[in-house]
């Protein structure tokens, strides 16, 4: 360390520097809480799941990073007290945070569904709506975050007395660190037994006690501030360090979506996925940033070493997938295999920390810099991979990656060899890296969908993934969603997609209703379903344009579905849609993706259903999916409706829900009346009635359970700030508690 500032008692540097450390532990924890809670907060009025709109939200989040980074690079040299600067930073998103908290305890969904209306009379794409109110959000606190590393390096160097550049990589890792740990308590723990704004809340305390222990216990000397000959370097042209740290910031932004994707497709699209996959990374990342204090020189061994390890994982993810026993969700499968993938992030963290130990100088301008640099990359790996590599395989996505790492590790080379050879050879692989990886990408656009040697169909899509198996059986991201129909008749009564149209006409007491809505059309069953009943007209929301593909490739086993005159797809988040369009509903299905999948409570929660229910006719019968097996899951869906709709009533041993204002007729003599017409609908449950009877049942009747009371349910439902349904256990403990020994 260099010599202290004057006063400065030989324990008091050691005392600060722990303040430093606990300060962006503290830091890192509430970062990531405050991005996981604001990311799926945004979700409920900026488009709900819908890809793009999501990925506008992160590319606003790392902007807002990038330019406080960039801010503080110029601005933390003149401070004369960094620590407290610092603290001040905390103390602000702690000013900031509790704002947001605020507007999350207010309903404010009728005012953004105005200005969207406005918006969209005025000719104004939604997603530039989406795009400004994300930017006037998340832009102030961002900044606040992205200034804090710069700042802290600065109050390293200047205020501690830190010399060795070594020290800048330690500072990032414990703030990583920290972001660890937040992912994994964000997601498994604040968000399911707390909820989003209580999350906040517990963010904003750990943001208030950074404040305290750095601007307290680490407050000492101030410093004179860089002479402003030294401040003026921050003027000079870009170096080869921030250029790879752009590229870095690419490929390490591309690389975290593609180990989404692959646990997702192995595991499911679980909140345990997200979090742990989303902790590997930050722990990993975090271990290589350790590691880089130790080491020295080019990293172009490092870049190498991990082309290497990303090209490995499309066969890893054939492991991980070969493995699986169909418990999705089994932490014992999850944990090893996001270790196996986040294995490459420490070649990520090691470039890293070695691009940034060569950079530093003057700390917070470098770091500064250095970061500005590395997060606009980060930006455009989100787009690109969004909008071009999620339209490929995985094995194309990780050969792109892969192949701009060993252009990297040739640029390291050339940057350390003096020789003129050596430098034509290095710059000569690298252009022919960059070259391949654009090929091998465009080899994998072109090889959509592909072929597996068992017969299974997989189209890759930036909404996701959808595998048609031999069978018909349709999956997407990995959890089974529907099946496709093996004729006309081969979809009746199998799977529950036919049962719930034909349950939700039957209770509705016009037998030709006019207008239905089905909400997650999927490959067409229930629409095309419902269409058999003459005259109805069928709306339907999908937000999975992937299935589009489907649909077009395969149009005997989905009814021809996208092209039924009675059926009318609107491609788009079906919560934004029902807000613009007010048109009225006679009949409406909702279909949400396995209740215990990552968002599904955007599809059943309190304020949905009030939405829904706003757009159905006089009389209008709502029908939802409701059951995933035992357990409090169903009791939370059955209590959100009850709360919603007077009555209710259950088919299909409790996986279809019929909801509506008006008594619900189910009896024999109204199933007879409706079996008489000769709508196809009406033809289809008179074929399968015979068929069950043959079988020894009840016939069609024998479907239903029956109506439902409210007696037992709790006091507990689904609703927007608390993703309650998609945690079975935590909703197992809160709703429906082991009765006491």
């Amino acid at each position: 360390m260099s010599s202290l500032p004057a006063g400065e008692s030989p324990s008091g540097p050691s005392l600060r520097w722990v303040a430093l450390v606990v300060g962006l532990v503290l830091s890192g924890v509430a970062g990531i809480v405050n991005q996981v809670v604001w990311q799926r907060a945004l979700k409920v009025v900026l488009g709900g799941s819908e890809t793009l709109s999501s990925m506008i939200v992160v590319l606003v989040f790392l902007g807002g990073l990038g330019l406080g980074a960039a801010m503080a690079a110029r601005s933390a040299s003149r401070s004369r007290d960094p620590m407290v600067l610092l603290a001040l930073l905390e103390a602000g998103l702690v000013v900031i945070n509790a704002g947001v908290a605020v507007v999350l305890g207010l309903d404010i969904s009728e005012t953004v569904y105005a200005v969207q209306r406005v918006a969209v009379s005025a000719g104004v794409p939604l997603r530039l709506v989406y795009a400004f109110g994300a930017t006037f959000t998340l832009l102030p606190p961002t900044l606040l975050m992205g200034a804090t590393i710069p700042v802290a390096s600065e109050a390293a160097q200047r205020q501690l007395g830190g010399q060795d550049a070594a020290l800048v990589p330690v500072l990032f890792f414990v703030n990583t660190f920290g972001a660890a740990i937040g992912a994994v308590t964000a997601s498994l723990w604040w968000l399911p037994w707390w909820g989003q704004r209580n999350a906040l809340l517990g963010a904003i305390a750990l943001n208030a006690l950074a404040a305290l222990v750095v601007g307290l216990v680490g407050r000492g000397p101030k410093v004179a501030p860089r002479p402003v000959e030294a401040r003026d370097k921050a003027r000079r042209p870009i170096r080869l360090e921030e250029v790879l740290g752009a590229v870095l910031g690419f490929v390490s932004l591309g690389y975290e979506m593609l180990l989404f994707r692959a646990l997702s497709l192995a595991h499911g699209p679980l909140p345990a996925t997200f979090a742990l996959g989303l902790t590997a990374f930050l722990i990993f990342w975090a271990l290589g940033m350790a590691l880089s204090r130790r080491t020295s020189g080019s990293g172009s061994l490092t870049a190498g070493l991990t082309a290497l390890a990303v090209a490995f994982v499309p066969l890893v993810l054939m492991w991980d997938e070969a493995r699986h026993t169909g418990d999705y969700g089994d932490l014992g499968l999850l944990v090893p295999a996001a270790a196996l993938y986040g294995l490459p992030v420490i070649g990520f963290g090691l470039l890293y920390g070695q691009l940034v130990s060569r950079r530093a100088e003057d700390w917070g301008r470098d770091v500064g810099r250095y970061s500005a640099f590395n997060t606009a990359g980060s930006c455009l790996g989100v787009l690109f991979f969004t909008l071009v590599a999620y339209e490929a395989p995985l094995a194309a996505g990780t050969t792109t990656v892969a192949l701009v790492l060993v252009a990297v590790a040739c640029a390291e080379w050339r940057a350390v060899e003096a020789g003129v050879r050596e430098r034509r050879h290095a710059g000569v692989f690298g252009v022919a890296a960059a070259v391949a990886s654009v090929f091998a990408l465009g080899i994998g656009l072109g090889w959509n969908p592909t072929h597996a040697e068992d017969g299974t169909v997989t189209y890759w899509g930036r909404d996701g993934v959808v595998a048609i198996h031999p069978d018909g059986d349709v999956f997407l991201d990995g959890l089974w969603h529907t099946r496709l129909t093996d004729g006309p008749d081969g979809h009746v009564g199998r799977p529950y997609t036919w049962v719930m149209a034909a349950a939700a006409v039957l209770a509705h007491d016009n037998p030709h209703p006019e207008r239905a809505l089905v909400i997650g059309a999927g490959v067409g069953v229930s629409g095309v379903t419902l269409a058999g009943v003459e005259g109805l007209q069928v709306d339907g929301y999908e937000i999975n344009e992937t299935l589009r593909r489907v649909l077009v490739d395969r149009p005997d086993q989905t009814l021809d579905a996208l092209h039924h005159p009675s059926l009318r797809w609107l491609w788009q988040d079906a919560r934004t849609g029902l807000a613009l369009d007010e048109t009225r509903y006679d009949v409406i299905l909702s279909a949400p993706l396995h209740l215990r999948q990552a968002g599904s409570s955007l599809l059943l929660s309190r304020e949905y259903l009030r939405l829904v229910k706003s757009r159905m006719a006089e009389g209008g019968v709502l029908a939802v999916y409701s059951n995933e097996g035992p357990g409090a899951q169903s009791q939370l869906v059955q209590a959100t409706l009850a709360e919603a709709f007077a009555y209710r009533t259950s088919w299909y041993d409790g996986i279809v829900t019929i909801a509506s204002d008006r008594p619900i007729t189910v009896t024999q003599e109204r199933l007879q009346q409706r079996m008489q017409r000769k709508d196809l609908l009406y033809t289809q449950m008179w074929k399968l009635d015979r068929e069950l009877q043959k079988e020894g049942g009840d016939g069609v009747f024998g479907l239903w359970d029956g109506h439902l009371s409210s007696d037992e349910l709790g006091e507990v439902v689904i609703v927007d700030d608390w993703p309650l349904v998609e945690h079975p256990e935590v909703a197992d403990a809160i709703v429906a508690p082991d009765p006491a020994p």
